[in-house]
């Protein structure tokens, strides 16, 4: 055989090809730097009572948006679905929404600035999404997964450690923190790096379900990954979270029904809290969340004085991260970072962006459900993609759940697994229904549609 002939048998590998695999890399290590959360953070705005830090997360999702914007235009085109235009045109409606409240309520152009810096950062996260959908490969979810995976269960592990040796762990790292207004004193309880129980504990169930629905589907899983995670959640004492994962598993078992592994699991991790109880109810009853707490009856005030600002603006809502200097006017004191949003994920989403923008978010999750329940009923699917679309959508579910108690839908350490398990979601329906990309035209937009 000529050497010619063994050139033409070996495989070409592009730029493009080596481009793509260098922005994977780069998704990859930002998804890991999760682990960090708000142990990176430096101050950037200040309003006075609230300084607005940016993270090191934050500059990993503008890093990863450039390159995929880069990755683009080396391609020349760029793929947009339906839930992507969606998430565009809800922005856009906050960002009408926030300019409306300027003459409305009198803010100030540095007031306008700030509420439209979160818009801009919700853009950013929302950024992995579109990203990984024009870069990664249907065969490449499971490193993606398997990278979040690994970044919560090393993030539980800490808090583990933290929440039996580091205890006031948001004091310790920061000192001069104020108690109440920039971070509660948790005491014992798991904060992990993310030094909230609450976000901690979406953080962790978000990746349990898909453990679970991985145990449902019959998916080769080590045991003690859900072990761990399941104490690490109980650890958070965070009633969201646990209400959260049981929604979440109801909504496994009715897509996938019970199997023995899942049974087996469900029987050990009993056992345990069985034997566990006397001291989970103990340091339950030690920060009053046996009851009906001062933290309980705040969040109904809460609720009560959204449903208020809603009612004065049902359509458009006051703007997005409006909602802290539009308060004043209504004679509330804007003070700490409780003050800047409301406990009711849903309901906070309605009163920025009123009916109409709730309704476009609703729509982006029915999406994505939708397009989970496609994959796990395709018989033709790997089972690792049937459990993980149930999973997506089971933790989805679940954290509208837990964000009717705590901002979860919004803060950017929940966003950014959430957006990364939706993109993982369009990756494999792309597969099963077996749609390329469209043809590359000339720095042309290409559509897709799972």
């Amino acid at each position: 055989m000529s050497t010619a002939g063994l050139r033409l048998a070996q495989p070409t590998f592009s730029v493009r090809d080596s481009w793509r695999l260098n922005v994977l890399v780069a998704i990859r290590v930002v998804i890991a730097l999760l682990v960090i959360a708000n142990l990176g953070r430096v101050p950037l705005l200040s309003t006075g009572d609230r300084e607005a830090p940016l993270l090191l997360n934050d500059l990993g999702m503008l890093f990863i948006v450039g390159i995929g914007a880069l990755s683009g235009l080396m391609s020349r085109s760029f793929c947009i679905d339906r839930l992507t235009m969606l998430a565009l045109v809800f922005a856009g409606v906050g960002a009408y929404a926030a300019l409306l409240a300027v003459p409305r309520y009198g803010l100030t152009s540095w007031q306008l600035v700030i509420s439209l810096a979160y818009l801009a950062r919700w853009l950013a996260y929302f950024g992995l999404y579109v990203v990984i959908i024009n870069v990664v490969r249907s065969d490449e979810v499971g490193v993606l997964w398997r990278t979040l995976e690994s970044a919560i269960i090393a993030f539980a592990a800490f808090g583990l450690v933290q929440a039996i040796f580091i205890p006031h762990f948001a004091q310790v790292v920061y000192p001069d923190s104020r108690v109440v207004i920039d971070f509660d004193e948790q005491g014992h309880r798991l904060v992990s790096t993310v030094l909230e129980p609450n976000m901690a504990g979406a953080m962790i169930m978000l990746v349990l379900l898909v453990q679970l629905a991985q145990l449902a589907g019959g998916v080769r899983l080590s045991s003690w990954k859900p072990l761990l995670l399941f104490a690490a959640l109980v650890a958070t004492l965070s009633r969201s979270s646990m209400l959260g994962l049981i929604v979440g598993g109801v909504v496994i078992l009715l897509a996938r029904g019970v199997s023995k592994r899942l049974l087996r699991s469900m029987v050990v991790i009993g056992a345990i809290g069985l034997g566990a109880a006397p001291w989970l109810l103990r340091f339950a009853a030690s920060y009053g969340k046996l009851g009906i707490d001062a933290s309980a009856l705040t969040r109904i005030a809460s609720w009560i004085r959204a449903i208020r600002i809603f009612s004065d603006h049902p359509l458009l809502g006051i703007g997005f991260n409006t909602y802290a200097f539009v308060q004043e006017s209504y004679g509330y004191v804007r003070m700490g970072n409780g003050t800047y949003s409301v406990d009711g994920g849903l309901l906070f989403i309605a009163v920025m962006t009123g009916l109409i923008g709730v309704s476009i978010y609703l729509a982006m999750i029915v999406l994505v459900v939708r397009r989970c329940r496609s994959v796990w009923r395709e018989p033709t699917a790997p089972p690792e993609h049937r459990a993980l679309a149930t999973g997506i959508a089971a933790g989805t579910v679940a954290l509208c759940v837990h964000s009717l108690f705590v901002n979860s839908l919004l803060t950017s350490f929940v966003m950014e697994p959430l957006f990364l398990l939706w993109s993982l979601s369009f990756l494999m329906a792309r597969q099963i229904t077996s749609r390329p990309v469209p043809a590359a035209l000339p720095f042309a937009l290409a559509t897709a549609s799972p």
